[in-house]
């Protein structure tokens, strides 16, 4: 099988387009990443956890809008027509990416990403491999009375676009994505102040403030209430399931008492396959 029969239309967005251009984008689409275009052809790519990495690290104060992505664009990696799914989960491993470019520079055909890989092993492997095989037992959480600021810098720290968050009896209760924060800054940093500018680098730096919205913000406030979970003992077949019914790239792994003992993510699914 050719990667061609499972890939799917890449979504655009112009080179001289603006953080606050693609973030909306990436929202209104439901998407970790987009095509960079220059020319009407590809010149790069630009994800999710790129942008966050960036804005939420970023010393200027230059708003969303005034940033523009060709900061933070990376290098397309294309691949042949022929590829089969088990060589590009291969090449993405040894890279360290998550998507593919099916074509050439002048024809790009589709792009392929680990949730296609996801696909892939749910319609064609057996029932036999089990998510305790194959979960990763380390993972980074925080608490859901720790101040923005501290989750924030926690996630730039372990360079994660998305954190775990557990309540005093250490039982996991939800997750902050950097899409959550996008939000945030998208709805505040419309905003204007007394002197009718937008306040969207104010917003920004407020992630990382020791005082005033960073510190006064918990994580409860903004965390994605609730998880999604599989016990340890289950199919590696339905962990997939669970990724591509609910869109996330990492499922919480529990044990015989119900605590937490991992995640088991679109990575380790592309671990299985290779």
């Amino acid at each position: 099988m050719s990667v061609t029969n499972i890939c799917k239309k890449p979504i655009s967005i112009l080179k001289n387009s603006t953080m606050s251009d693609a973030i909306t984008k990436l929202l209104e689409n439901n998407l970790s990443r987009l095509i960079v275009l220059e020319d009407r052809k590809p010149v790069g790519i630009i994800s999710e956890k790129d942008i966050g990495l960036f804005l939420f690290s970023d010393t200027t104060n230059q708003g969303l809008d005034n940033i523009l992505i060709n900061k933070i664009t990376k290098s397309i990696v294309f691949v042949e027509e022929s590829i089969t799914p088990k060589n590009a989960a291969k090449m993405m491993l040894e890279l360290g990416i998550s998507s593919l470019a099916i074509g050439t520079h002048d024809n790009v055909k589709g792009i392929f990403t680990k949730t296609d890989l996801v696909k892939h092993y749910l319609e064609n492997y057996s029932e036999n491999r089990r998510v305790v095989d194959f979960m990763t037992h380390d993972y980074i959480f925080t608490h859901t009375a720790a101040p923005l600021f501290k989750v924030v810098r926690k996630m730039l720290e372990n360079k994660i676009s998305r954190i775990f968050v557990k309540d005093q009896n250490e039982k996991p209760v939800g997750l902050i994505s950097f899409r959550d924060l996008f939000r945030i800054s998208i709805e505040l940093g419309s905003e204007e102040d007394d002197s009718g500018f937008t306040i969207s680098e104010q917003i920004r730096k407020g992630f990382l403030s020791e005082k005033g919205f960073g510190s006064i913000t918990l994580a409860r406030d903004i965390m994605s209430k609730g998880i999604v979970s599989i016990k340890f003992n289950e199919s590696l077949k339905d962990a997939c399931d669970l990724l591509l019914k609910n869109n996330i790239s990492g499922v919480a792994v529990l044990d015989g008492n119900n605590s937490m003992v991992g995640i088991i993510s679109k990575t380790d699914i592309i671990k299985a396959i290779t």
